[in-house]
């Protein structure tokens, strides 16, 4: 029996203790970890009478030195059939690899194009654009909370781009829609008495290409320049308008204007009402010299109820300016229509 002290001694070792060395190694699992430190130790302990121990050392060895340039050759070499991927014997061909890589760098480049153009909308969202500023200022303007203003002069670009979008048309046309609808549930009678009362500017015939030349209500009101317009006579229809008029007249509706333009200007204005389309309609309202000084909620109500003193009864009253059918005498239903330009109280 070999002691644990005693070393390897040639041919006189025993056959029992080589055998017995051998099944030890040969039934012993070596770690994955196994490193080149153990095997020199080994090598270093073998004499060269231990042919069978030196023999299965030797052929271990040469399996390990195998495995071992397999792995780190596999590992860190380029242009190997095979990469080991990890300890587990899991093999990619190189090709595998490289689909792998240009899969994985593909999705990168689109999850940092998404993270950049995300940034970018959040920024833009973050600014406040001068549009939107003017946006809220022409919502303010229709609600009534602003009151005897001027265009900004920053707005103008916003008030061109409302008109010629079509935007404003569309919005006039929805608000006629609805006093459509609202006029439908009343049958005039047949005594000609039921009446609708309407504005003129911006209502029944509309001023753009005036304003157009007078960038759209940012300069100062110019009275000069204004009663040359009205005088000219050419103001067109509001088609809306136009088709509402035409279809509740057939229906025995009757209609009275009521305006702000001045009285000496009558007859241009009736001559461009009549050229238009609006035939056929009660009265003509238009503002005495003596009326100046009343404003024109005070003015359009004063009329409004003579109208009702003469026996017609108003059903409703339409208008671009809240000051046309506020007060005493508006009917059960006032519709207030849009007018981005100017504010009259």
């Amino acid at each position: 029996m070999v002691g644990a002290g005693d070393g390897p001694s040639g041919e006189g070792y025993p056959s029992s203790a080589s055998a017995s060395a051998s099944d030890v190694l040969s039934s012993s699992s070596l770690p994955r970890s196994f490193s080149y430190g153990t095997d020199n130790e080994l090598e270093a302990g073998r004499s060269p009478g231990n042919s069978v121990l030196g023999s299965r050392m030797g052929s271990r060895e040469s399996l390990l030195g195998s495995r071992r340039d397999s792995m780190y050759g596999s590992r860190y070499g380029f242009g190997n059939a095979y990469v080991q991927v990890d300890d587990l014997g899991v093999y990619l061909s190189s090709v595998a690899v490289t689909v792998l890589t240009g899969v994985m760098a593909t999705i990168g480049i689109i999850l940092f194009t998404l993270v950049v153009t995300l940034a970018v909308m959040l920024g833009k969202c973050q600014k406040k654009p001068l549009s939107n500023a003017c946006a809220s200022f022409a919502f303010n303007t229709e609600m009534n909370n602003l009151q005897g203003y001027l265009l900004p002069q920053e707005c103008e670009g916003y008030v061109a781009g409302y008109v010629n979008s079509g935007q404003y048309h569309s919005d006039f046309a929805v608000a006629i829609e609805a006093a459509r609808t609202y006029l439908n549930t009343i049958e005039a009678d047949q005594d000609g008495k039921d009446l609708i009362v309407l504005d003129i500017d911006e209502t029944a015939l509309s001023n753009m290409p005036y304003y157009v030349d007078h960038h759209y209500g940012v300069e100062t009101f110019n009275g000069e320049t204004w009663n040359a317009w009205v005088n000219n006579a050419s103001a067109p229809a509001l088609d809306a308008m136009l088709s509402l008029y035409t279809d509740f007249r057939a229906q025995n509706w009757s209609f009275a204007f009521i305006t702000g333009r001045s009285k000496s200007q009558y007859n241009k204005t009736a001559q461009n009402l009549y050229d238009t389309g609006y035939t056929g309609w009660k009265t003509l309202v238009l503002r005495l010299p003596d009326e100046e000084n009343l404003t024109a909620d005070e003015y359009k109500s004063k009329h409004r109820k003579r109208l009702e003193e003469e026996g017609y009864r108003i059903k409703s009253c339409l208008g671009d300016q809240w000051s046309d059918c506020s007060g005493e005498s508006a009917g059960k239903r006032t519709f207030k229509l849009p007018n981005p330009m100017y504010y009259i109280y």
